[in-house]
Formats: C-alpha cells, sequence, structure tokens
C-alpha cells in the first residue's frame, strides 16, 4: 500500500492559516480516523434511487413561422443586425442546435442573423479571455460565470433585453443567482445537480446491495468493486471542472468555500481533511483510476463510467445525455451522493448563464434572439437534447414527468450552489482548477496547496 505525506489538521498538524506544519505518513488506519460511520439522516432523497432512463433523443418540433416579440424595454435600433453568440459545447450536438436555433431565428426575423461560436470546455476560458482582451466582446455569451465582467462594467442589464413574460418565467432563486449589486446581469440558462451514478452490473458482481450512503460505505464499496475488476470510484480532479467534484466532496465533509460572504476560506480545517481523504483514496486505499489530479471529468471519468470500467462516480444530470451519444449500454442506477457521517445531505446545483456585452447598436437583436430562444419548444429542445434542467418554471412543469429529469429534480431542495455572485469567485475557481489536483499526488503539502488557492481571491 502507497504511503503520501500529507499536511493533516486532525492529526496533531499545525493551523490552517498558513505558516510551516509537520508532516504525517498517511496509512489506512490515519485515513480511517477521517472516516465517519455515522449514518446520514433518513431525510436523504431515497426516491432518487432508481435507473434513470435515457433522454427523449426526439427534438421537439418548433414552427419556424413563430417569430419572437422584442422585448419592451429594449432601445429601439437597428444598427447590428449581425451579431455573435459564444458558447460552449456540452454534447456532440450543442453546435447542431444553435445552428439550426439560429437559421430558424433569421428566417422568423428577415435581415437579423446570428453566427455561432460554439467552444469545447477545455478551451473555452483562455478563447474568452482572449476575446475580452482584445475587445471582440461577443454579444451574447454561455458562460458559468458573469460577475466579474459585470463588476467591470462589461455586460448589459439582462432586465432590458427580455421580455416580462420571460423574466416572469425565471424560477426566482436561478434569477436571483444572476444580480450583482442590485442588477441582473446573468440571465439563468441551465441549470444541472450532481449524484452519484454507479454500475448495476459490477455492483452485483461486487456483492453490492445498493449505493453508499457515507464516506466509509462508499469505501468498502469501491475496495470490493476494485476486487471484481473494475474502477472502484472515478475522481476528476484536472483542469475541466475540478471545482465540482471538490465542491461535492469539501460539502458533504462540512466545509464551505466562503465562512461570509466576501471571506474566502478554502484552506479551512474541514477542507483540510476533505482534501486528505482524497489523497486516502488515490494512496492508501487505492480505489481510483490513475493520476486522478490529471483527469477532466468528461474523457477520464464520464466516458470510461459509460464503457462499464468504473463502478462509481459522481455524475451531472447531463450524463444521461452524453452515454446516449456514446451508444452506452451500462446499466446504472442514481442515488443521493454520500457524505462523511452526519453531515445533511448535498448535491452540487450548477447553474450556467447567458449574459450579454455592451457592443454599439446590439440590443434590439440580442433582445429578439434571447426571447426567440426562451419560447418554450425551443427551450425544452435544447434541454432535452442536451440533458439540463431547466431554468423556467414552464420548462420545469413540461419536463416534472419525464424520467429522464425526474430524479435530478427531486435532488433541488438539497441543492448548493458557487458563490458565483462574488466577482472574485472566478479567480479562486481557476486557483482550483489549476491546482486542486496537486492535493492527491504522494508527499502533498496540502495546507499549502489549499492556501495558495485561497490566496487567488486577494491578487
Amino acid at each position: 500500500m502507497a504511503t503520501a505525506f500529507v499536511v493533516v489538521s486532525t492529526l496533531g498538524l499545525a493551523g490552517c492559516s498558513g505558516g510551516s506544519a509537520s508532516t504525517t505518513a498517511l496509512d489506512e488506519a490515519s485515513c480511517d480516523a477521517l472516516l465517519s460511520e455515522d449514518a446520514i439522516p433518513a431525510a436523504a432523497a431515497a426516491s432518487a434511487t432508481g435507473s434513470v432512463a435515457q433522454p427523449a433523443a426526439d427534438k421537439t418540433a418548433v414552427s419556424a413561422e413563430r417569430a419572437s416579440t422584442v422585448s419592451a424595454a429594449a432601445v429601439a435600433d437597428d444598427e447590428k443586425k449581425s451579431i455573435t453568440f459564444v458558447g460552449g459545447a456540452y454534447t456532440s450536438t450543442t453546435e447542431d442546435y444553435w445552428k439550426d436555433l439560429a437559421a430558424r431565428f433569421a428566417d422568423a426575423n428577415p435581415g437579423y442573423t446570428v453566427d455561432v461560436q460554439i467552444i469545447d470546455w477545455n478551451n473555452i476560458d483562455q478563447r474568452v479571455a482572449t476575446m475580452i482582451q482584445t475587445q471582440q466582446y461577443p454579444d451574447i455569451l454561455n458562460q458559468n460565470k458573469y460577475s466579474g465582467w459585470a463588476s467591470n462594467g462589461l455586460l448589459q442589464d439582462a432586465s432590458e433585453l427580455l421580455s416580462e413574460e420571460v423574466n416572469d418565467d425565471f424560477i426566482p432563486a436561478f434569477k436571483d443567482a444572476g444580480v450583482y449589486e442590485g442588477t441582473q446581469y446573468g440571465i439563468p440558462f441551465i441549470t444541472s445537480t450532481r449524484a452519484l451514478f454507479y454500475n448495476k452490473t459490477a455492483f452485483a458482481e461486487a456483492g453490492i446491495d445498493g449505493p453508499p450512503e457515507t464516506w466509509r460505505e462508499l469505501v468498502d464499496d469501491a475496495k470490493k468493486l476494485e476486487e471484481a475488476g473494475y474502477t472502484g470510484y472515478g475522481l476528476p480532479l484536472g483542469a475541466e471542472e475540478s471545482q465540482a467534484e471538490w465542491s461535492i466532496w469539501m460539502w458533504g465533509n462540512g466545509g464551505d468555500w466562503q465562512s461570509a460572504p466576501g471571506e474566502f476560506t478554502v484552506n479551512s480545517e474541514k477542507n483540510v481533511e476533505t482534501l486528505t481523504v482524497l489523497n486516502c483514496l488515490t494512496n492508501v486505499y487505492e480505489i481510483t483510476q490513475p493520476n486522478p489530479g490529471q483527469t477532466n471529468r468528461t474523457d477520464g471519468v464520464f466516458r470510461p463510467f459509460a464503457d462499464g470500467t468504473v463502478g462509481m462516480m459522481a455524475g451531472a444530470s447531463f450524463a444521461p445525455s452524453l452515454f446516449e451519444g456514446w451508444d452506452s449500454s451500462v446499466d446504472y442506477g442514481v442515488a443521493p451522493l454520500p457524505v462523511n457521517g452526519d453531515i445533511e445531505p448535498i448535491t452540487l446545483g450548477v447553474q450556467d448563464y447567458l449574459m450579454s456585452f455592451e457592443n454599439p447598436g446590439n440590443k434590439t437583436a440580442v433582445s429578439k434572439f434571447l426571447d426567440f430562444f426562451y419560447q418554450e419548444e425551443n427551450y425544452v429542445e435544447f434541454l432535452t437534447s442536451q440533458g439540463f434542467l431547466p431554468a423556467t418554471q414552464s420548462a420545469s412543469d413540461a419536463l416534472e414527468s419525464d424520467p429522464a429529469f425526474g430524479p435530478f429534480l427531486d435532488l433541488l431542495p438539497t441543492a448548493r450552489f458557487y458563490p458565483s455572485t462574488d466577482p472574485t469567485f472566478p479567480a479562486v475557481q481557476g486557483a482550483v482548477q489549476n491546482q486542486i489536483g496537486t492535493g492527491v499526488t504522494e508527499g502533498a503539502d496540502i495546507q499549502g496547496i489549499l492556501d495558495a488557492i485561497n490566496a487567488a481571491a486577494d491578487q
């Protein structure tokens, strides 16, 4: 069994706020000491434990003759009728959806066009940063953050871009998350939750009756899966979306991003414990894939799970649509995420946004396209083709009985979100994406890594 040397606050080491600290060798006994034996509360969302059907592949028929209505608040201008849309590639069909929507929009709004640019999530941050630096601002951007650009005065007031009907349809919690200093800049786009995906075939071969509810049970089950020839738990801590995996484990141990608004505490004692546990999974229990610190979510964990080689992973509500695109035959179930002992059940709620940059003369065209997209049939088509949860009440009502969405909608009451309204969060998120994976290497200075990540909030 490999031995790692890390900084562990609960094992008699120095405090969590910087300074030098001694190192302690991790072994199975010291790792076990970090895992609680207590059961989680019975209030966990047990209703989400069944198999989830794949999202429907058939697209909703949409009439190209239905024209959108420009928001009454939009400035009447016709200076710019050709706009750009830049967004992330959620699945292999994302670009097809947006180009089809843009073509139908142009047919319904003669003279208006939308240039669609879809970028994979591994590269979108850098590509967008270059656009901002060169002042080649997209007219509409789809991203998972907005407040930094809002604080720099680059974004338009979203309330002036959308019709009253669309504005009133947003679920209030999602709409509120797009408000910076009293103004709506982030437009609720899509949401997702995370759950434990488990391979039913692998569980049966390993003699496991059902999904784990605690970290202790997860470790025990993962060991059995390893013995049966599977990767016990897929742990993606590479740069693609490690902030999501980190949030799940951090909250599952009682930690958090901040102790109060504006006060980041990524280097707290609880978070040091959490990263130590992840080091244990990798180097002591040896229940993850090789090199989890360099493993990205989609190709490194979701795809192997779809191929049937991974026993468990923290999957997103859009993962089934990926499985379908990969022609996966894996027999899987979905359950609430395990937590460490008696921590209240949690799920990661993720919201991505649309936003519009201040480009001269673009307001009317942007308003027309946004209102066209949020027509119920157009919006539901995107959700069902990409596998996301809705941010509007009308779409929620339309999808409530869909077995591909219902179990994840059931998890929303336990959802927690990134502190995305804090304009310094993008810097902290970037530091997590670049550095958190180093915390699962042998000999990692866990306290130092988390101190460096937390310092990004002050830079």
